[in-house]
């Protein structure tokens, strides 16, 4: 059995180094891919299907209604969508409706009404909905929007785009 030189060979710590360097270079190929969430188009469409749905459930309850405001975060990407109890008229006090507000870094949209947040949708109490360019912060509306047309959500992130509609006569997201 003949024995190799001292430097024929790769020590351990040469093939853990090699190793490593392999996968971060591996992982810096792929953070591109990993980062665009194709799912996130989908997991938002979801959670704001369960949202609207909340919604006129609490708004047919509560006989006052209910608003889901869409808001841009602090970083400006996505969106946080919360629901709240009644709907912004004068004297009417908005309070938080008991389901946790839903952020996303998908991107959505109202057509006819806003590109981006803020925009609200407004419930109310025989599920017929509405909505405008609002946000809590301009106080009480000076009247109830009206829908002329089945409203139009769009909703995208990395590869994907979902489009979903509202008909004015009924808070379902379909």
């Amino acid at each position: 059995m003949r024995r190799r030189g001292r430097g024929a060979g790769f020590t351990l710590a040469e093939l853990v180094v090699a190793a490593g360097l392999a996968a971060l270079l591996a992982l810096a190929a792929l953070a591109p891919a990993l980062s665009s969430h194709p799912l996130g188009a989908a997991t938002a469409a979801a959670r704001l299907a369960q949202l609207v749905d909340a919604a006129r459930v609490q708004a047919a309850a509560g006989g006052d209604g209910a608003t889901l405001v869409f808001a841009l975060p602090a970083s400006g990407e996505g969106f946080i969508a919360t629901l709240y109890r009644n709907r912004p008229r004068p004297g009417v006090t908005l309070v938080p409706g008991g389901a946790e507000p839903y952020w996303s870094e998908a991107h959505v949209a109202l057509a006819g009404i806003a590109p981006q947040p803020p925009f609200a949708l407004f419930v109310d109490s025989t599920g017929s909905v509405t909505a405008a360019a609002w946000e809590p912060s301009q106080g009480a509306l000076p009247a109830e929007p009206v829908c002329t047309t089945e409203l139009q959500l769009t909703i995208a992130d990395g590869g994907g785009l979902i489009r979903r509609s509202l008909p004015c006569a009924q808070a379902t997201l379909r």
